[in-house]
């Protein structure tokens, strides 16, 4: 190639790779003080649609799921609105009770979707993740947006995602979340958040 179209041709990669933006990414103080106010909650109620999907069974339609830091209160509903089963959760162990009025009993809510429903959440880690933040425990990996919240995190073997966020009272709290593993993806659509003086 002639020296003169080498030229040309490096002169107009590079300027091609100079209009590309660089992916934005918050500074550590940012998503610091992110977290901080996401610390700040401990009791919240969201209500939206659920579509849970595994190798055998799934479930689509509503949830409404209040958390307070002595128990949880989890709500299903069909898309059409009727109530599907109701889950009742503190240090004492759950109780779950479907339309017909049944109830189950387990130690965790984990165990005991899977025996009545045939599909799970992982309960004890979506309360911290339903928020947009790591559990306290480890994770693989962790990215974040220009303003401090968290785009995609890898823990306890869950792939997380948070595609949209929402401000709640000053806020940013996750709009849609995204939750795979090996056996089963779960999408949240979150419709409506409420922060503080909760209870189950």
């Amino acid at each position: 190639m002639p020296a003169r179209l080498l030229i040309l041709f490096a002169a107009l990669l590079l300027g091609a790779c100079a209009v590309v933006p660089p992916v934005p990414r918050a500074a550590p103080e940012v998503h610091a003080r992110h977290l901080q106010r996401l610390a700040a909650i401990d009791a919240f109620e969201l209500s939206g649609r659920i579509g849970v999907v595994t190798e055998q069974k799934g479930f689509s339609g509503k949830l409404r799921w209040t958390h307070a830091p002595d128990g949880d209160l989890l709500a299903f509903y069909s898309p059409i609105g009727s109530q599907v089963a109701e889950i009742v959760g503190n240090a004492g162990g759950v109780v779950l009770t479907t339309s017909d009025r049944k109830t189950y009993v387990a130690d965790d809510a984990e165990t005991l979707l899977a025996q009545t429903m045939g599909w799970s959440l992982p309960l004890r880690g979506l309360t911290d993740w339903a928020l947009g933040r790591p559990t306290s425990g480890p994770y693989e990996d962790v990215r974040w947006d220009a303003q401090g919240r968290i785009t995609r995190l890898r823990q306890d073997g869950w792939d997380i995602e948070f595609p949209a966020y929402q401000n709640v009272d000053g806020t940013e709290l996750p709009a849609r979340i995204m939750l795979k593993s090996r056996r089963l993806d779960l999408k949240l659509l979150v419709e409506q958040w409420r922060t503080g003086g909760i209870g189950p």
